[in-house]
């Protein structure tokens, strides 16, 4: 239905006598058999809103779309059929029309079912102008355009993807949904030389998802990471381990972002994954070949693991290990504007700081860029490694630096203890469970302490 349509409707309900009166509860049809008689049919809604922007009138063809009858949305607040994000686009929709009843302004809403599915209507209104210039309310149309919003979305991801490009790149690039399955929606052909199954296998989850693929102690991390990333809308960087088609299990590389849609919906996520197994046994061979890091003097991630299985070993019963991760918020805001030697100077700062926070017998590790780990081998509560984790907080509170490069830092912190009969191959599954509670900690708000689901622990 068109803005001529839409035209003749205003001016047939703005004239006097016509088929709507204004009534205790606002605007009402007066002759609503005649009105059902004409609209009823017609598969486009048809409706009639208040000044409010609340739908006091809709056609038949509402309810076939959102499941909402006629009169059950006219004591119904807008919240319950328009998505939180588009409840303000709608009033500033409606406030358009009233400004400029000529205009006809068009605009892609999207409305809530009662299922709480979500549809895509194209709005159309126009303001119903009384003879004493008066917004008495809007009449418009709203119709169905999800294929075409679909077919939208799709094609513009189609065309950033350079496929003779992307296809010689020595790995994976993909777009997926951001869901627990990773569902692909586009492989590159690198997918069969990284996995050993060809991308048709795991579009769509054909044969399997691309979550089978990954290491049952590192889907939670991985699920986390990427989650707080899309949340804060920035990049993101991880290190897993995946199975490969013939049983092999490769460290993996996965660069990625969310991938949103105009209106700020996200869409999925998008990103290149590459195989660093190589690299990652050399890291540890090199990183074993000295036992504390020269510029902190702080133990080796080889050293540092090999603790954590030594204490794994040695628990007693009401005594456990406790490994935190601290994850330094905001820290890739900074990283980049900063010298390299400041950056340094920086880092050396904040593990003095959570040095200081610690007891002589704890052991300190920079594990990551931006992840310090934390072991303490005897604790007999979860308690006890909360008050250590709050403990750690507080001594990073004050600002890192001096002048104009001094910035404040928050922390999020996982910390996994309780561990029951670990094996000593089982330590850095361990340290990777509590580096999940600290993403999913980053996830849910700065300055969370998270403690890590057990039930991913490794087997003994």
């Amino acid at each position: 239905m068109g803005n001529t349509t839409i035209k003749q409707l205003s001016e047939i309900l703005a004239r006097a006598g016509s088929l709507f009166e204004t009534g205790p509860s606002g605007l009402v049809p007066t002759q609503p058999h005649l009105f059902e008689l004409l609209l009823d049919a017609v598969e486009t809604i048809v409706f009639v809103a208040d000044t409010d922007g609340r739908l006091r009138y809709a056609n038949a063809a509402w309810e076939r779309l959102t499941g909402f009858s006629p009169a059950d949305t006219r004591g119904l607040p807008n919240a319950y059929y328009l998505h939180p994000r588009d409840q303000d686009r709608w009033v500033r929709f409606l406030d358009a029309s009233k400004r400029d009843p000529e205009g006809h302004p068009v605009l892609v809403l999207r409305f809530l079912t009662r299922s709480g599915e979500t549809v895509y209507l194209e709005a159309s209104a126009q303001g119903l102008i009384s003879k004493d210039n008066v917004c008495r309310g809007f009449v418009g149309t709203l119709s169905e355009v999800g294929n075409r919003v679909q077919q939208e979305n799709i094609r513009e991801a189609t065309h950033r993807t350079l496929d003779i490009l992307i296809n010689n790149l020595p790995g994976l690039v993909y777009r997926c949904r951001n869901n627990r399955q990773w569902t692909m929606e586009y492989m590159s052909k690198g997918c069969e030389a990284l996995t050993g199954y060809p991308a048709e296998a795991l579009v769509n989850n054909k044969q399997l998802t691309y979550a089978d693929l990954i290491l049952p102690q590192d889907r939670e991390q991985v699920w986390e990471h990427v989650q707080a990333a899309v949340r804060e809308n920035r990049p993101f960087e991880l290190m897993y381990r995946i199975q490969t088609a013939s049983g092999d299990v490769k460290w993996v590389l996965e660069r990625g972002h969310g991938n949103f849609y105009t209106s700020g919906e996200l869409l999925g996520v998008e990103g290149f994954i590459t195989d660093i197994t190589r690299e990652r046994h050399e890291q540890l061979r090199l990183r074993g070949d000295s036992l504390y890091d020269s510029a902190s003097e702080l133990p080796t991630p080889a050293l540092f693991l090999d603790r954590i299985k030594m204490a794994l070993l040695n628990a007693t019963p009401g005594e456990h290990p406790a490994i935190l991760v601290v994850h330094l918020n905001q820290l890739q805001n900074w990283h980049e504007s900063l010298a390299p030697e400041d950056r340094e100077r920086a880092l050396l700062n904040i593990g003095r700081r959570i040095e200081g926070a610690l007891d002589r017998s704890d052991s300190l590790c920079r594990w990551t860029r931006n992840e310090f780990a934390i072991l303490r081998t005897r604790t007999q509560s979860v308690d006890d490694a909360i008050k250590l984790a709050e403990k750690v907080q507080k001594a990073l509170r004050a600002p890192i630096g001096d002048g104009d490069d001094a910035f404040f830092l928050t922390t999020s912190i996982g910390l996994a203890t309780g561990f029951e009969a670990a094996t000593t191959d089982s330590a850095e599954d361990v340290l990777g469970i509590a580096s999940g509670a600290a993403a999913r900690a980053s996830n849910l708000g700065l300055g969370r302490i998270e403690i890590a689901n057990l039930d991913d622990a490794p087997a003994a």
